[in-house]
């Protein structure tokens, strides 16, 4: 079906996108944001008039123009509206408190060793409830909950959202946890693939600003993927664009989609990795360790970044060739000499690999979120679904679910 807009939908947009413009390059004068939005002045001053009620922006002091009579600033106020992220794993629980201007205000942190749903739930609402005290608010003065799950997941007909037995959390089939934490908290929850979740915080607060279309490999507890399209995050049908860990690592592995068959991403889990080189009498149970051992150049680790690097190249050119991108980002849980130790071995191999009729690739790009970026990213999730100038907005059937 073919859906209009009217006025009452295009003003909600033309909101966003003022909100938007002062996010980015804020503090901006009327005339400053009427130039970058190509909307009048009036339009403007309107818009900023709804904003400052609202209490989503505030109003600096006056600046001396070169004619006329000083104008005043409009920046974004960082006490607007609070959020909270949680980032669920098998080996860790990161927790943030942001503002609306995407500091962090609160963070906490916990490693975890495969917890089942109900002692991550339990430790989920502990936290939440941690984050807000920590900062003296109470569940109403919180816009919502963003929670970074890793995939596969599922939405059902009615919005919430499910975690589907993803290979790294057997035992979590059809969790409704989304449900679980809201009836617990009692704040409207946003559950997202972690992956996706730390491509909209690059996208939002990162060097993701400056590119319409990007790819976010993210390293885990495997690995997943995150995909922007014309600057707005892209999930699929079923809230699963990305998950590039699923594809098969051999096209003869089983054609049913057993566990028998072997996925790329297999090879990308870090309690795995953890295992072989406790295995080999190192510690190692944190990114941290990891980091120590590279320094150390200690040869298991360097080799399973020769191999991982291997399998990425696989994956990059994949990705060039389905999306074609601007840019992709490189982040997770890996400590960034080790993702950037990928990335060098990763570009090595391209030019052997790719094809000559492709002339130029995207860059790639170290994220800039670091190991908190799935935190940060579901944490904006509420801001971004209630603030980003997405097209669909001007729909009338996609402005009445929201």
């Amino acid at each position: 079906m073919l859906t209009g807009t009217n006025l009452v939908y295009t003003k909600q947009y033309n909101l966003r996108i003022v909100h938007e413009v002062v996010r980015r390059f804020g503090p901006l004068t009327r005339a400053d944001i009427a130039q970058r939005t190509e909307l009048t002045v009036q339009t403007i001053s309107n818009l900023v008039n709804e904003l400052l009620a609202l209490g989503l922006v505030f109003e600096t002091d006056r600046r001396r123009q070169k004619r006329g009579a000083p104008s005043s600033a409009i920046g974004i106020n960082p006490e607007g509206a609070f959020t909270l992220g949680l980032d669920l794993d098998r080996d860790h629980l990161t927790g943030v408190l942001v503002d609306l201007a995407g500091s962090v205000r609160q963070r906490q942190h916990v490693d975890l060793d495969f917890p089942t749903p109900m002692q991550a739930l339990d430790l989920m609402v502990q936290t939440a409830e941690s984050l807000m005290a920590a900062e003296g608010l109470t569940p109403e003065e919180v816009s919502g909950v963003g929670v970074g799950v890793p995939g596969p997941m599922h939405r059902a007909a009615d919005g919430q959202g499910y975690v589907v037995n993803p290979k790294s959390f057997p035992g979590w089939h059809d969790v409704p946890l989304a449900a679980w934490l809201h009836e617990r908290v009692g704040i409207p929850i946003l559950l997202e693939n972690n992956a996706t979740a730390a491509a909209i915080g690059e996208r939002l607060y990162g060097a993701g600003q400056q590119f319409r279309t990007f790819f976010y490999f993210y390293i885990g507890s495997g690995l997943g993927g995150g995909v922007v399209i014309d600057r707005q995050a892209y999930t699929g049908f079923t809230g699963n664009a990305g998950e590039i860990g699923y594809l098969p690592t051999v096209l003869s592995g089983d054609p049913t989609g057993t566990d028998e068959t072997p996925h790329v991403g297999t090879h990308f889990r870090l309690p795995r990795l953890y295992q072989l080189l406790r295995s080999e009498g190192k510690d190692a149970r944190t990114p941290d360790d990891l980091a120590r051992l590279l320094s150390e150049g200690h040869a298991t680790l360097l080799e399973w970044m020769d191999d991982a690097a291997d399998h990425l190249t696989g994956l990059v050119l994949a990705v060039e060739y389905v999306i074609d991108p601007e840019a992709i980002f490189f982040g997770g849980r890996l400590p960034e000499r080790v993702i950037a130790g990928l990335m060098e071995r990763v570009a090595a191999h391209l030019p052997k690999r790719r094809i000559q009729e492709k002339l130029a690739g995207p860059r790639h790009l170290l994220a800039t979120a670091g190991a908190d970026a799935a935190a940060l990213g579901v944490a904006t999730l509420p801001i971004y679904e209630a603030f980003a100038p997405a097209p669909q907005v001007l729909l009338k059937k996609a402005a009445a679910r929201t």
